[in-house]
């Protein structure tokens, strides 16, 4: 619009230019014509005045001729003045327009937020009318909920008052059961007093007697007296395996620990003094580089009888980088290690893995007697080693007496930090394998007894009892181990001030009726499996206390025969006991 706008003003000028030039030229060309006239023509005054007249008019006409002569100029310039009115117009129309629409527009937007604004007055009408809908249901919901709890609570009310009458009565009637029982109580307790009263003096009149105290101290005599070299012995050969180990520190065998009397010896009680065995364990740890495994085999069916210790090669590079003087099994090639090391504990005493007993007490045996020389006591006893296939028998002479002492050493591996060992010893079955470390309670044994020992005193019979009855014994059927298990059984039940030595003979009794009914009942139950009545002194695996009991008599159930056997040597030995006790032999 304003470019056309331009180009028809620059038309305008150009034209206008042209006929200004035009005009000027023919006006100039009459006036030099006018002059020329006067010149040459002086007319009479009268013709002058209406020539001025004429000219007047002449003038007039040239004058608006003239005028005329500039239409053009006047043309364009209310052609101009046209097209300015008319764009001027036309933008107040458009601003018109535009103010128009603008209004449009935001009456509509007024109109639609009017409209919006009514909806969300209805909605909001509406939401009110819901929260208060809600509300009265709401309260309508709390008075009724209300109304319920206050007729549970009165329910409750009712029912707490209900169950405290009902309890009440109960406690009444638990307050005169337990007065009942109280009363029932103290007259079964008067009872058992008066009946312990009874035995006691039964048992005072028996042991004041003359008789008794002959028998008694007829039988003392027979287990009194009793020299122990139990602690020369344990002394002598801690000794040794303190040498052994110092000697063999940085070998790949079993590393020796100090050694744990064991058996009756060191329990306190032998059945035959001429023939005291003393029977120590030596615990074995594995070496550097080495771990043991025990595998238990049927141990939940009572004592594990075929267990084997399984060996196993451990890394050992970390001790290679620290000390320098160790190759690591596991990490070196075998031409290396077989070059510029001892062989481990798989090459040397074992068999498929597992840690062999028969070589183990072979590698002990063969360098016994020469490690023996370089101890202290070398010049005091001489030793001797017996043939013996899983234990190392010694024999050690006194030099200046003559005296010999007759040692045997078992090798056993700990069980879970207990009191129980997998040992070297045989089994009761006719050959034991060579891999073959049948469990032990040797130990656990020797620290009931000794728990015993602490809580009775010097003034305690049980040892006697023990060894009187062992002794009686020998040569029959029944083992000293059976014997033992009654002791132990008897000791967890009878209390342990009855256990004094004037009731030596009563306790006595009281073994062989025990004994008796054990043998009618065709069973004796091991005393550490399954037991409850253990010391918390004595440590055992827990798959011990929640095993089954082991019946010790399992085969007289078995085996009639057996039973007849084992009730005709009971006899024989309560005759045995009261020959001892008449004759004192």
């Amino acid at each position: 619009m304003i470019m056309a706008l331009v180009f028809v003003l620059a038309l305008l000028v150009r034209a206008l230019s042209v006929s200004v030039n035009t005009d000027v030229l023919m006006l100039e060309n009459v006036q030099r014509r006018e002059v020329d006239l006067q010149k040459h023509m002086i007319p009479p005054q009268h013709e002058i005045e209406q020539r001025n007249e004429q000219q007047s008019w002449v003038d007039m006409s040239s004058l608006l001729f003239a005028l005329l002569q500039y239409w053009k100029i006047w043309f364009s310039m209310g052609l101009i003045l046209l097209l300015f009115w008319n764009m001027v117009q036309s933008l107040k129309m458009k601003k018109r327009d535009e103010s128009s629409s603008e209004n449009d527009s935001s009456s509509g937007k007024e109109e639609a937020s009017g409209v919006k604004e009514e909806e969300e007055e209805e909605v909001e009408k509406e939401e009110q009318e819901e929260h208060q809908e809600e509300q009265v249901e709401q309260v309508e919901q709390v008075g009724q909920q209300e109304q319920v709890e206050q007729e549970e609570q009165v329910e409750q009310e009712v029912q707490v008052e209900q169950e405290d009458q009902q309890e009440h009565v109960e406690l009444v009637e638990q307050q005169v059961q337990v007065e009942q029982g109280e009363q029932q109580e103290q007259v079964e307790q008067v009872e058992m007093e008066e009946q312990e009263e009874e035995e006691d003096d039964e048992e005072e009149d028996f042991k004041d007697s003359a008789l008794t105290k002959f028998l008694k101290q007829r039988a003392l005599a027979k287990v009194e007296g009793r020299a122990t070299r139990c602690p020369i012995v344990e002394e002598l050969m801690n000794e040794l395996l303190q040498t052994f180990r110092l000697l063999w520190s940085n070998s790949f065998f079993p590393v020796l620990q100090p050694a744990i009397g064991v058996g009756s010896a060191f329990e306190g009680w032998s059945p035959r003094e001429w023939d005291t065995v003393y029977c120590l364990l030596v615990p074995i740890e594995a070496p550097p580089g080495h771990s043991f495994f025990l595998e238990l085999g049927d141990e939940g069916h009572g004592l594990a009888r075929n267990s084997r210790v399984r060996v196993e090669l451990q890394c050992m590079c970390q001790r290679e980088k620290l000390l320098g003087n160790v190759l690591c099994f596991l990490h070196h090639e075998e031409e290396e290690l077989s070059q510029n090391q001892d062989p481990s504990l798989l090459q040397t005493l074992c068999t498929d893995s597992y840690l062999d007993v028969e070589r183990t007490v072979t590698w002990f045996t063969v360098q016994v007697a020469a490690i023996w020389k370089t101890t202290h006591h070398a010049h005091a006893y001489s030793l001797k080693v017996l043939p013996s296939r899983r234990s190392c028998k010694l024999q050690l002479t006194e030099a200046y007496s003559g005296e010999k002492v007759l040692v045997e050493l078992l090798f056993g591996v700990q069980q879970e930090y207990s009191d129980i060992y997998l040992t070297s010893q045989n089994t009761d079955a006719g050959f034991t394998p060579s891999t073959t470390w049948p469990q032990s309670c040797a130990v656990a044994e020797k620290k009931f007894f000794q728990h015993t020992a602490r809580s009775t005193g010097q003034d305690s019979s049980h040892l006697h009892c023990l060894t009187l009855l062992a002794s009686i014994l020998v040569g029959m059927g029944f083992s000293t181990y059976v014997i033992k298990t009654l002791v132990l059984h008897s000791l967890a039940i009878i209390p342990l001030k009855k256990w004094r030595r004037k009731y030596f003979l009563n306790r006595m009794e009281n073994l062989l009726r025990y004994l008796r009914f054990c043998l009618d009942e065709k069973c004796l139950n091991h005393f550490f499996l399954g037991s409850k009545s253990v010391h918390s002194t004595i440590v055992l695996p827990q798959s011990f206390r929640s095993a089954k009991p082991l019946n010790l008599f399992q085969h007289l159930e078995e085996d009639p025969d057996a039973h007849s056997i084992a009730l005709r040597e009971f006899r024989e030995l309560k005759d045995r006991y009261i020959r001892l006790l008449l004759f004192g032999r």
